[in-house]
């Protein structure tokens, strides 16, 4: 079985010969060139239009493709996964697939949700970032600059970022004006000793 997508400006041209059977001349826009082939059986895909859940997939911060299909975190490695923890994909949201193919990934989605709905805690890394409450103006920069939506205002009137949540990123850290945010690990006194530790060794080399 052959998928070859076409450009709607050059549709393929399929003809029938008594001698010959079908024959097939299609612009295949991957490879870069014209290909001709006598298939047993050609048939022609429904369409599938991904950009009527534009909006959903922007509510849960997922990334998708030019097309407007989701993107996984590793086409090998996490096949299901998004870069977002915690949230698997499977079906015709990822690209157009056969019902064999959609089933399998849906059964493997399922394996990776038990991964973590079968465990009663959960251990996150150790980098994370923390909020000094005492130093927070609630500017809500952290809010509008992390990629993951996690910092949000509680009602005791700073920001909070859940452990569990947090990637690590360090984008809040940075944008944070009053320099409330810290990232466990990464701190500005880690580092400056890092770098004099560095320069330290070029020195005595």
């Amino acid at each position: 079985m052959v998928f070859i997508r076409f450009d709607e400006s050059k549709p393929p041209e399929l003809i029938l010969d008594d001698a010959q059977g079908l024959s097939l001349t299609v612009a295949d826009p991957i490879l870069g060139r014209t290909l001709n082939m006598q298939p047993d059986l050609v048939v022609l895909a429904s369409a599938v239009i991904p950009n009527e859940n534009k909006a959903l997939f922007d509510l849960f911060k997922v990334p998708i493709n030019a097309e407007g299909f989701l993107v996984e975190a590793h086409s090998k490695l996490r096949p299901v996964d998004f870069s977002s923890e915690g949230i698997f994909m499977a079906g015709l949201a990822h690209y157009p697939k056969s019902l064999d193919e959609s089933i399998a990934q849906a059964q493997a989605a399922v394996s990776r949700a038990m991964t973590i709905l079968s465990k009663e805690a959960i251990w996150v890394g150790g980098v994370v970032a923390t909020v000094d409450a005492s130093r927070c103006a609630v500017c809500l920069t952290c809010v509008r600059a992390c990629p993951y939506g996690v910092p949000h205002i509680r009602e005791e009137g700073h920001a909070v970022i859940e452990p569990a949540e947090c990637h690590g990123c360090g984008v809040c850290a940075s944008e944070c004006p009053g320099k409330a945010i810290t990232l466990q690990h990464f701190t500005d006194r880690q580092i400056i000793a890092k770098t004099d530790a560095l320069f330290c060794e070029c020195a005595t080399a």
